[in-house]
């Protein structure tokens, strides 16, 4: 279920499997009606009551949307892929929507939830990610032994992020097909996970904090990535700052 015309907009212009809208009656729909119209996607106009019913907030936005979930197959996607994002046992909805909306921000290929993450398509996580989660393939369930496998049969490098790493990520060469795990929230990486992978990766922090929020740190990590690659590509930084007014 997604809910709030952004999200809602970001799904059906993903071209995810929408089944039916329902919009309150007593609201404005705007830009997210003229949408659906054009789609001409089903849609049933309910009450107030009946929508605070149904929605999964506290002050609802006036529109929520029924989605068959869609999740990818682990080999096809690791196949084709070139960056991918693996939370192991995330479990905070809002760690994992920041996550997948800094992934496909970064062009990430795929994001894949190993057994005992979050429910990527539970409605928190879905609000979470501001409708990113459609614009890219979600894998979800597999263990992280099965997915750091697979991902090492495609000759993808595997590097796990934690906050007593040795070396920086700047230190290393991430302009290859890499994949980033990012672990729990409260225990991070088990060392019986971390000999799992290629390589342990952190964030220099010369202030007083002992680790980042795994948000966070994921979210620097994937555009250390976007860094370097643009770097190899000669692209230089490519900042763009927005005019000031003159006056």
């Amino acid at each position: 279920m997604a809910e709030g015309p952004q999200v809602i907009g970001e799904a059906i212009g993903a071209g995810a499997a929408v089944q039916e809208i329902f919009l309150d009656e007593g609201k404005v729909a705007g830009d997210l009606l003229d949408l659906v119209t054009k789609t001409g996607l089903p849609v049933t106009r309910v009450s107030g009551s009946v929508m605070a019913a149904i929605s999964d907030t506290a002050t609802p936005q006036g529109a929520v949307a029924v989605i068959r979930e869609t999740p990818a197959a682990l080999t096809e996607v690791v196949a084709g892929s070139d960056l991918v994002v693996v939370l192991a046992q995330v479990r905070d909805p809002g760690n994992a929507g920041s996550l997948v909306r800094s992934a496909a921000a970064a062009g990430a290929s795929t994001v894949i939830f190993t057994h005992g993450s979050v429910d990527p398509f539970h409605p928190k996580t879905v609000r979470a990610t501001a409708g990113a989660l459609f614009r890219l393939p979600i894998v979800r369930g597999e263990t992280l032994e099965t997915v750091v496998s697979a991902l090492k049969a495609a000759s993808i490098r595997v590097f796990g992020a934690a906050s007593d790493a040795a070396r920086p990520a700047e230190a290393l060469d991430l302009t290859g097909r890499v994949a980033l795990v990012l672990g729990n929230e409260s225990w991070g990486l088990p060392e019986e996970q971390r000999s799992l992978l290629d390589d342990i990766v952190g964030i220099p922090m010369p202030g007083p904090a002992e680790s980042l929020n795994v948000g966070i740190a994921g979210s620097i990590l994937l555009f250390e990535v976007v860094r370097q690659r643009r770097g190899s590509r000669g692209e230089g930084s490519g900042a763009v700052y927005p005019r000031q007014p003159h006056g």
